[in-house]
């Protein structure tokens, strides 16, 4: 390094470590436009300080520098190039252009603008952004941040933070755990779940249409996932099923693929996309992978439009248009095992080992090799090692002819310090003879990386980055770069602050420089922000500055504008309004527009409108309409569910091993007018919108037919009852109003509720003077007398000593008289008396008299004499 790049570089640390205030963003945007306001008190600084959390991708925790996540705001900020590689991915970033793009171990290519805030899919547009104007490009794309999000969209995969363990968990896949559900068994196949997604690009000359299908279900006692794949310019062109893959799991931790996927997830020297078939089955402590198919390799074979191919030779030639597809051409076996660890999140043991060895044998390159990873994963120290040989012959990535052997490895860790110190390094060298299947998946290369990283406070935090690579067996080919950050995020409604600064130097474009620092503010309503930015490579230095803000007018309403200047006289500007007020909330609509300028171009201007509506069965419809100087672009993406059990919603996050151990419970509550205990079309009436509840935590509405269902309820006793707040008032049970039920699994239990009508009881209560029985002339009728069910139903006597009580269930009850409300020196004439209501039906002239208390009647006896 010469003088006056080390005194920058000595400047900036010393920036780096100056104490500030205020509150920092980190390298993307801490919220979206229109989002909530921090939250006040007193743990406030907790929730919205900068913390770096550990990476597992796939399983494996992710090690060196720019390995770790980071948490800002309850935002997930991920580093998308160290993501990307360890998913055997692809990745080129052109951070001037301010977008990045990412080939797939599948084939499928995505791509992202951050100007326009959108990620692409084979093309089709899979997601739109707001805010994306503080993400931060540096020249480094290694250490390039991206919101979860974003990140999920780029690469295809799953995000998922575990607050208890402090880890960002990444997986690639459908995900989707399926129960199991029929009366008296299980069917050997059923579909649970069908999505479909498709889009329509529409272009000034051109379009792109794409479709993905998505398939779950179980296959005997397993849980399988299809997804496939197609993009097509034309639709006579169209075929839904160009590419697609089949995954198998089942309760014994045995995996099947077929299809197009990816191989070497635990030793990414044996990473390919092939076409074809794979096993894993466990063996002790290990899981055993045998692989097998064709991959392409990497060179693409133009397909011309049958549509636009001449009629006949007299018709003029058009201009063909290709549709470049991916050639399998090379065939690719291997074998890998890797244990059960905690180091590739499988065990407990923190030691962890893979090993394997492939074989290739292509148009261009083919080889044998062999590989081996030793992980070690504790709470301050992760280290990872990787190391590949093998005997290749075929024409290297500078297509010059090789033929013998070649070596790669590839170490990386992570150690922390104190609670407040973290260092990580990486050193890579795969040799110039180390070939693989793909060209381009694993070019030649010579990486040593280091980075520190230091937070003295919760809301501060400084790192250190320095990195240098060079192509082996190269001279004149090398790259330096140094990074220094500092981020500052204070308590709420202060202004926040990232500073980074970057010296590169390569061996074609000299020394150069970056700089940039954003600086945000938080009001109520109001968010706003400024970015600002010095470029220096070559020729004079460029500074960009950029301030906009975000204001919400309202919980569904928003507005933002942002204004850009650069020193070469450059202005960009734009203005958009969202809203997602409209059609009950069913419709989110946002309209802009924006104008750049510039001295060769000139002034240009360009209008957008977007709009996405939530249709019935899980169904969204997005429309995008871009107008620039260019011409028109239409993009239209409609996605929804084809098919769906009620019983796959809750199995979505349940392991394989228990998705067998879920049962159902069935029936029909109805009221049986004809007494016979079965249910009679036409005859008795389903009961609709009446609650039915499994163990006082789960319940469902009857519908219309009186029909409900509980699914994935887990195999064993439970009990299962109505809420009576549910029934109709003239309505009680005829059975027992509690099932209790025992299910097993894969089965239904079926259990009825049959409701019946009311009984009714009525009569008199009076004074029996000559003690008959019988009401007769001139004697009292008592009033206000209480009588009582020995369920508990009471009523008062009338003025006329009529009683009644009804919604008494059939079958026998019995009912006495209070005898604290008679009248004095009076008693119940009878007993408690037995009676028997039928439903619907009211058993009167029940006859309780009341008799006076017989004097009490003494006898004296005589004194005996002495």
């Amino acid at each position: 390094m010469n003088r006056p790049l080390f005194l920058k570089v000595v400047l900036v640390i010393c920036l780096a470590c100056l104490p500030c205030t205020g509150r920092v963003s980190a390298s993307a945007p801490v919220r979206n436009g229109g989002g909530d306001p921090p939250a006040s008190g007193s743990d406030a600084p907790d929730s919205d300080a900068k913390r770096f959390v550990q990476i597992l991708v796939n399983g494996r925790t992710l090690t060196g520098p720019n390995s770790s996540a980071q948490q800002i705001g309850g935002r997930t900020l991920i580093p998308i190039v160290s993501v990307a590689r360890a998913l055997g991915d692809v990745v080129n970033a052109v951070p001037a252009a301010r977008t990045i793009s990412v080939k797939r171990q599948t084939g499928i290519a995505a791509d992202f603008d951050a100007r326009l805030g959108q990620v692409r899919e084979n093309g089709s547009l899979v997601l739109t952004i707001s805010n994306t104007a503080e993400i931060v490009f540096s020249p480094n794309v290694n250490e390039l941040m991206l919101p979860a999000e974003i990140a999920a969209a780029l690469l295809d995969v799953a995000v998922r933070y575990d607050a208890d363990k402090n880890t960002v968990l990444i997986s690639r896949g459908l995900v989707e755990t399926i129960s199991t559900q029929s009366t008296g068994g299980r069917r050997p196949f059923e579909i649970y779940q069908a999505d479909y997604e498709y889009s329509l690009d529409r272009y000034l000359s051109a379009s792109l249409q794409n479709l993905s299908l998505k398939l779950a279900g179980r296959l005997g006692d397993g849980r399988f996932t299809f997804l496939s794949n197609s993009t097509a310019a034309s639709l006579r062109n169209f075929s839904p099923f160009q590419t697609g893959t089949f995954n198998l799991e089942r309760p014994n931790g045995q995996r099947f693929s077929a299809g197009d996927f990816g191989t070497g997830t635990d030793l990414q020297f044996l990473s390919a996309a092939i076409r074809g078939g794979s096993a894993s089955i466990p063996v002790g402590k290990m899981m055993v992978t045998g692989f097998g198919g064709r991959s392409f390799s990497g060179v693409f074979l133009p397909i011309v439009d049958p549509l636009l191919q001449p009629q006949s030779p007299s018709q003029p030639q058009p201009q063909q248009k290709q549709i470049n597809r991916f050639h399998f051409d090379t065939n690719v076996f291997g074998v890998l095992a890797a244990s059960d660890s905690a180091a590739n999140g499988r065990g407990s043991n923190p030691f962890g080992f893979s090993t394997g060895a492939m074989h290739f044998d292509g148009p261009q390159r083919s080889g044998d090799l062999v590989s081996g990873s030793l992980n070690y994963n504790k709470a301050r120290f992760q280290l990872q090692g990787e190391f590949g040989f093998g005997k290749f012959a075929g024409l290297r990535p500078d297509n010059s002819p090789f033929s013998g052997s070649g070596a790669a490895v590839d170490l990386s860790g992570t150690f922390q310090l104190t609670d407040q110190i973290a260092v990580q390094g990486r050193y890579t060298n795969i040799g110039e003879n180390f070939l693989s299947p793909q060209s381009g998946l694993r070019e030649p290369v010579v990486l040593k990386a280091a980075s520190i990283s230091w937070s003295p406070k919760k809301w501060i935090s400084t790192s250190f980055n320095a990195s240098t690579a060079n192509r082996p067996g190269v001279t004149g080919q090398e790259s330096k770069y140094i990074t220094a950050a500092i981020s500052i995020t204070p308590r709420p409604r202060l202004p926040q602050f990232y500073l980074t600064h970057t010296e590169s130097r390569t061996s074609q474009t000299g020394s150069a420089s970056f700089t940039m620092l954003t600086v945000s503010k938080e009001f109520s309503r109001l968010r706003t922000f400024v970015n600002a930015s010095r470029i220096k490579s070559l020729g004079p230095a460029v500074m960009n500055a950029q301030v906009g803000a975000n204001y919400s007018i309202n919980d569904a309403n928003s507005l933002e504008f942002s204004q850009g200047i650069a020193t070469t006289g450059a202005l960009n500007g734009q203005f958009d309004w969202q809203t997602s007020s409209l059609w009950n909330g069913r419709l989110n609509f946002s309209a802009g527009a924006g104008y750049n300028y510039d001295k060769i171009s000139r002034f240009s201007t360009f209008e957008r409108v977007s709009a996405s509506v939530k249709l019935p069965r899980q169904t969204v419809l997005q429309v995008n309409y871009l107008q620039t100087s260019t011409g028109p672009t239409l993009l239209v993406n409609v996605r929804g569910t084809l098919f769906r059990k009620r019983s796959n919603t809750a199995f979505l996050d349940s392991p394989v091993a228990e998705m067998n151990s879920y049962g159902k419970v069935s029936g029909r509550v109805y009221q049986d007018v004809d007494l016979n205990g079965r249910f009679d079309p036409g005859i008795d009436k389903p009961q609709a919108e009446v609650k039915v509840q499994v163990d006082g935590n789960r319940y469902v509405m009857s519908d219309e037919n009186g029909m409900y269902s509980i699914d994935d309820i887990p195999t064993g006793d439970h009990r299962v009852y109505l809420d009576l707040l549910s029934v109709r008032a003239d309505l009680t049970f005829l059975d027992a109003e509690t099932k209790n039920v025992n299910l097993q699994s894969g089965r239904a239990s079926v259990s009825d509720f049959r409701l019946v009508r009311t009984g009714r009881i009525s009569g008199r209560v009076w004074l029996d003077a000559n003690e008959n029985g019988k009401l007769d002339e001139g004697e009292t009728l008592l009033v206000d007398v209480r009588v009582v069910t020995a369920s508990g139903r009471d009523t008062l006597t009338d003025n006329d000593g009529y009683f009644s009580i009804g919604d008494l269930p059939p079958g026998d009850h019995v009912v006495l008289i209070d005898e604290k409300t008679l009248p004095e020196k009076t008693m119940a004439e009878l007993k408690p008396v037995a009676i028997r209501t039928l439903p619907g039906l009211e058993t009167a002239d029940i006859r309780l008299p009341v008799t006076m208390i017989p004097a009490e009647v003494k006898r004296f006896g005589t004194r005996a004499a002495k």
